[in-house]
């Protein structure tokens, strides 16, 4: 008897690559993953190189910035720095009394007078010396005598400082010239004289309006104001030399060429 065997069909499907799903998603995963790595890292390097860039920038711009502060800040000072003053002015000075009697100039350090309203209190004389006595002969002789001793020196003017006290006011006024004067007339008149250039027998004080750069004021008059009565400290006067840079901002003399006398109320 013939046994009918188990009957064997062939698929080929089972031969053939039936590619799962799941590793396709898989598959495009990954590289969708590494593309998108690679670009995020792109990403991430181009951001931190402009930060890079930008960090530099604003450090280059702020240096810049700052050096050209300090360059404005140098130059600033070297407008505002005063260049060093240094007085070069050789002339020896001294305030001289000529007491008319046929005796010699005497250098005052310190005089006395009774102050009566409009009664001159004294008149002095400025010489380039400071000699305690010199001749009493014609005085434009006597000042060549001792200017003579300098060279170069025309350019050098004569200036006064007077400092007192009043009851309610204190005064130190530099004078160049008469109408700086006027500040104080009530309390004490000043007149000034240029000796050097008079014509003629007697000559009168000098006006402002006859001053000039070419005026040499060698002699100096205090007369008592109307007020002198409220002067209630001494009177200083200060001879000087000067030429134009012998000042402050303020018009104070700050040379080294001058003399200072005291003058005190004899009650």
């Amino acid at each position: 008897m013939h046994q009918q065997g188990h009957k064997h069909t062939f698929n080929l499907n089972s031969y053939i690559y039936q590619p799962n799903i799941y590793n396709v998603h898989i598959f495009f995963y990954n590289i969708i993953g590494d593309i998108m790595k690679k670009y995020f890292y792109m990403f991430i390097s181009i951001i931190l190189l402009l930060g890079i860039i930008v960090y530099l920038y604003n450090k280059k711009e702020k240096e810049e910035i700052k050096n050209v502060v300090e360059i404005k800040e140098n130059i600033d000072e070297e407008e505002i720095k005063e260049p060093e003053y240094i007085d070069n002015n050789p002339i020896i000075v001294g305030l001289y009394k000529n007491y008319r009697d046929g005796s010699n100039r005497k250098l005052i350090k310190e005089y006395s007078s009774k102050w009566e309203y409009h009664k001159d209190i004294s008149s002095f004389e400025v010489y380039y010396t400071n000699e305690e006595e010199i001749t009493n002969k014609n005085q434009i002789k006597t000042f060549d005598l001792y200017k003579d001793n300098y060279e170069d020196i025309d350019n050098y003017r004569i200036g006064y400082i007077v400092e007192f006290e009043t009851n309610d006011n204190k005064f130190n006024k530099t004078i160049i010239r008469p109408k700086d004067t006027e500040e104080f007339y009530d309390f004490l008149e000043i007149y000034l004289y240029d000796d050097y250039h008079r014509t003629g027998g007697w000559y009168r004080h000098t006006e402002d309006n006859e001053w000039n750069e070419n005026t040499l004021l060698t002699s100096i008059k205090l007369t008592a104001g109307k007020k002198v009565n409220e002067i209630s400290s001494d009177i200083l006067v200060t001879a000087f030399t000067y030429d134009n840079d012998d000042f402050d901002l303020d018009n104070n003399y700050i040379g080294i060429s001058k003399y200072q006398i005291i003058i005190k109320n004899n009650k």
